[in-house]
């Protein structure tokens, strides 16, 4: 498990959120601070009113330049400006306030988007993992089966050459013999499959090779209260807190509408340097201004701003809702599940030990000849299906129990490095 939750890719992918989150609270907590700017450019002009301007930033305004011709009909002229620029929100009617909040939540969300797709991959590794030793112990049950009627078969052929059955009970011990042949072929290509699911579930091309740990024999226990369960459920899973804080980020953002009603005030500083030449003589000057902007009619954008935003976050709560009702749904089905699984589980057990006792007393009798053959492979048949019925109610209930954890959201699995800090 340790090894799934550090390599699999897509667990990988999905914690990749969080510092992409984190990033985003860095760009909205920029939104407080100055923005400082460098430009450079350079001008050439006869353009009257581009020389006229020029000449004056330069402090380079003469008497003549008052002359009629050389204002209309001045010279092409150059400039080289150099400036630093600094923009300072003052007011910003809350948006960036609220973006940060937004931004904050944002990591929120994301974090807990990783705790449930960590809580799905276990599932799908519990799932993976039980799913391969259920295909290898169906796989040892067939063999023992197909030994059983290998053994069988000898009985059938010494009873013939006896002259005590004819050549058709010889046929029919065959032709099941050949019956378990393929269901082992059936049985070990199922292997193969599982094997390949644990190693995409975990991650790791090589596990589908490796042995696994031993399966735990010993049942899960019964599930408690539903009440309570799905009181667990409301307050643990990640995906319905996800969705909360969902909610709210739509909250703000309708508020965030409301509020791209206020003006806007920025403050900005300025400071050039102008020349004619890039190294040659230059003078400087600082502009400082305080600009309010209020939009006054934009094609009534901002109430359709509004209206979306409204509806987004009324839709975010039935959402909510929504998913709410489906986790008692999933809690439910999950209690139902388990309870199904020990119920198959108690039975399966008990019919295990009538299998095996039917099938040596069955055989004992065909051996006395006071029974034909096909009690004998239905007997046989009887012990394999039981056996396969009891290790798929027993693997069940591992698996239920797995399933009801993720619908409770407390499927955590075991901590990586470094998560508990």
């Amino acid at each position: 498990m340790l090894l799934a939750l550090k390599e699999n890719p897509g667990l990988k992918a999905t914690g990749l959120n969080v510092p992409a989150a984190e990033a985003q609270i860095a760009r909205a907590r920029a939104r407080f601070l100055p923005q400082i700017s460098f430009f450079q450019s350079f001008l050439n002009s006869d353009n009257p009113a581009q020389v006229f301007t020029q000449k004056l930033n330069q402090r380079q305004f003469t008497a003549q330049d008052f002359f009629l011709d050389n204002l209309n009909n001045p010279a092409p002229y150059s400039n080289w400006r150099t400036g630093l620029v600094a923009r300072q929100p003052i007011f910003q009617a809350g948006e960036a306030y609220l973006g940060y909040q937004q931004a904050r939540l944002g990591k929120d969300i994301a974090s807990f988007q990783v705790v449930a797709h960590r809580q799905q991959l276990v599932y799908r590794v519990h799932q993976a993992y039980f799913g391969r030793q259920l295909a290898e112990a169906r796989l040892k049950v067939v063999q023992e089966a197909k030994n059983t009627a290998a053994a069988n078969r000898k009985l059938v052929q010494a009873r013939f050459d006896t002259g005590d059955v004819v050549r058709a009970d010889l046929l029919s011990a065959d032709v099941h013999l050949a019956r378990l042949t393929q269901e082992e072929l059936t049985a070990a290509s199922q292997v193969e499959i599982a094997q390949s699911a644990l190693a995409t579930a975990v991650g790791v091309p090589e596990v589908a090779s490796r042995p696994l740990a031993p399966a735990p024999r010993k049942t899960s226990p019964l599930p408690g209260n539903l009440a309570e369960l799905q009181e667990v459920a409301k307050a643990k899973r990640p995906d319905l807190r996800r969705l909360a804080l969902a909610a709210r980020v739509a909250q703000q953002e309708l508020t965030k509408a409301r509020l791209d009603f206020l003006p806007r005030l920025n403050l900005t500083a300025e400071y050039d340097i102008d020349q004619k030449y890039f190294f040659g003589s230059n003078a400087d000057s600082y502009t400082v201004m305080a600009v309010m902007h209020l939009n006054l009619f934009n094609g009534l954008a901002k109430l359709a701003r509004e209206r979306e935003a409204r509806a987004q976050a009324a839709q975010a709560q039935e959402q909510q809702r929504e998913f709410l009702d489906h986790i008692r749904h999933q809690v439910t089905e999950s209690v139902e599940h388990l309870k199904t699984a020990h119920a198959r589980l108690k039975v399966g057990q008990a019919a295990v030990e009538q299998a095996r006792e039917s099938l040596r007393l069955i055989r004992l009798r065909y051996e006395e000849g006071l029974t034909i053959l096909l009690d004998l492979l239905t007997a046989e048949d009887a012990k394999k299906e039981a056996d396969l019925n009891y290790l798929t109610a027993l693997f069940d209930t591992h698996l239920a129990q797995a399933g009801l954890e993720l619908a409770l959201g407390t499927l955590t699995g075991p901590e990586t490095r470094g998560e508990g800090k």
